[in-house]
């Protein structure tokens, strides 16, 4: 959902219903609604109020003396999706224990994904792995596409977390099938980190032919965002391991996160298109207009994000040195080193003065 004004007008038109219904004694529909609710109150970055829905669709359930599994399951979820680890793995477990035998299975599945999400990001691995190949194991024999490929693509994030990131592109690709099969929205993305994925693995044969049809398909989906994200991650790779291509690669990029408009992700793109393109060529003058303009960028981003794009550039011209590949002039140092300065992180500012020191 798009957070613009029919969106919040849809909000409370819900909200409205729920109400209304509530007060007639439609309380099998109003739990519904408030599964709705839940999921537009996410998406419009309101976890407090979603996290509130998610609690009244359970309690309405335990008080009509119905299942509640299926409300614990969305509260679990939206619990993760306001950071609340521990308290939705405790929603999981409850939500298995309260399911009916006819229910219990998809239940299970449900849960479980949840659940594996749930301690992958509290950094436990192996038990988010266990719980999530049972989640995709179980959404198969179902018919529950759209959990089995949730559940692949949470795999794929383990994969990449440990390293091995041509095993998270092959869980990405099977992500991406599962849930084309589900129609569900996240099915670009799952293409996108298939892409990103095989890009990070350094192969760039496969990385440059499935870039542009996950492209396609996320052009299709109305995601611009992804298209600049994929072109971004193909320029990069350019820039690794196809520097004929790099500034060709580069350029599409810039123009890629110039077409998403004004938000805080295109200005993020657009800073790391144009410092890109400082890297694409030995010009001295354009050098320092993709320079000027990539730091000015990068500047009107949140300060840690700032700092994280220009600190992370800094040491990227200072390995161009070390390679040779059109190394940076002093003055460029000197400048991206201000910059950083301006920011007001002493630890940043530290560590750019040490590396001009170093380079003498």
């Amino acid at each position: 959902m798009i957070a613009d004004g029919k969106a919040f007008v849809r909000l409370a038109q819900l909200r409205g219903r729920i109400a209304a219904l509530a007060r007639g004694g439609r309380y099998d529909v109003t739990i519904d609604l408030l599964g709705e609710l839940v999921r537009a109150d996410l998406a419009l970055g309101l976890p407090a109020d979603g996290l509130l829905r998610a609690r009244q669709a359970a309690e309405l359930a335990e008080a009509r003396g119905e299942s509640a599994a299926g409300p614990l399951v969305v509260l679990a979820a939206t619990l993760l999706s306001a950071e609340a680890i521990e308290e939705a793995l405790d929603a999981c477990a409850t939500a298995i224990e309260r399911a009916t035998a006819t229910e219990r299975p998809r239940i299970e599945a449900m849960a479980r994904l949840v659940g594996g999400a749930a301690q992958r990001r509290a950094g436990r691995l192996a038990e988010a792995r266990v719980l999530l190949d049972a989640a995709r194991g179980a959404a198969a024999r179902l018919g529950e596409a759209a959990i089995a490929g949730l559940a692949l693509a949470e795999l794929g994030w383990i994969d990449l977390a440990e390293g091995r990131p041509a095993a998270a592109a092959t869980c990405f690709e099977f992500a991406a099938e599962f849930l084309r099969r589900a129609k569900h929205v996240a099915a670009p993305e799952a293409d996108t980190l298939a892409v990103a994925s095989w890009a990070a693995a350094g192969d760039v044969e496969i990385a440059t032919e499935r870039g542009p049809r996950a492209a396609d398909a996320a052009r299709a989906a109305h995601r611009l965002d992804l298209v600049a994200f994929l072109d971004g991650v193909l320029a990069d790779l350019a820039l690794r391991q196809a520097p004929e291509a790099a500034q060709q690669a580069c350029a599409l990029a810039a123009e890629s996160a110039q077409a998403l408009g004004a938000s805080p992700l295109a200005r993020e793109l657009a800073a790391q298109a144009r410092l890109r393109q400082v890297r694409t060529t030995g010009d001295a003058v354009d050098r320092a207009r993709h320079l000027e303009a990539g730091i000015e960028l990068a500047l009107a981003l949140e300060g840690s994000r700032a700092g994280a794009r220009l600190g992370s550039f800094l040491i990227t011209l200072v390995e161009d040195a070390e390679r040779g590949a059109h190394a940076p002039a002093r003055t460029e140092l000197e400048r991206l080193a201000g910059a950083i300065t301006s920011l007001g992180d002493t630890e940043l500012a530290d560590m750019a003065r040490a590396v001009l020191a170093e380079l003498g």
